[in-house]
C-alpha cells in the first residue's frame, strides 16, 4: 500500500511538469511583400487548431520600421488576423507560395495585397517575430 501511495505521489508531482514541459507544435511561415513605397514581413506562427500569431515588420521609405503584433485564425485557406489598435487582415492563402487579402485600417480604408509565403522559416519563439537573416 504504501508503494502504491509513494507512486501516486511521484505521478502527481513529475508528470505535470513533464508535460508542462512540451510546448503546442507550429508551422511557421514568413510572408513577404510590397505596400506602396513600404516593404513588410510578417512571421506567423500557425498552432494546429488553426489559431495564428505573429509580427508584422513595416518598413517606410525613410527607413523606419513599424511593428504589429497580430492574432487571428486559418480555417480553410482563409485568413483573418487584428491588432490591438482596430486595423484587421481578411485573406486567404492562394498557393503554397503565394497568400492575398484587404487589410481594412480602424479608420475603415481599405487596401489589397498580396505576398509571397515560405513555409517553416526559423523565427523568434516568444512572439514569432521574423529574425534578422530572414528579414533582410
Amino acid at each position: 500500500m504504501l508503494k502504491i501511495a509513494a507512486a501516486t505521489l511521484l505521478l502527481h508531482l513529475f508528470i505535470p511538469e513533464a508535460l508542462a514541459e512540451k510546448k503546442a507544435v507550429e508551422v511557421t511561415e514568413l510572408w513577404t511583400g510590397g505596400l506602396y513605397t513600404s516593404t513588410y514581413r510578417v512571421g506567423i506562427c500557425l498552432s494546429s487548431i488553426g489559431d495564428i500569431r505573429g509580427v508584422v515588420y513595416l518598413r517606410r521609405m525613410n527607413g523606419k520600421m513599424d511593428v504589429y503584433h497580430i492574432v487571428g485564425t486559418i480555417h480553410d485557406n482563409k485568413i483573418e488576423a487584428s491588432h490591438s489598435s482596430g486595423h484587421t487582415f481578411e485573406g486567404k492563402l492562394v498557393t503554397p507560395d503565394t497568400v492575398k487579402g484587404v487589410i481594412t485600417l480602424k479608420s475603415g480604408l481599405k487596401i489589397e495585397l498580396g505576398g509571397m509565403r515560405k513555409q517553416g522559416v526559423p523565427l523568434a519563439p516568444e512572439d514569432c517575430a521574423p529574425l534578422d537573416s530572414s528579414t533582410r
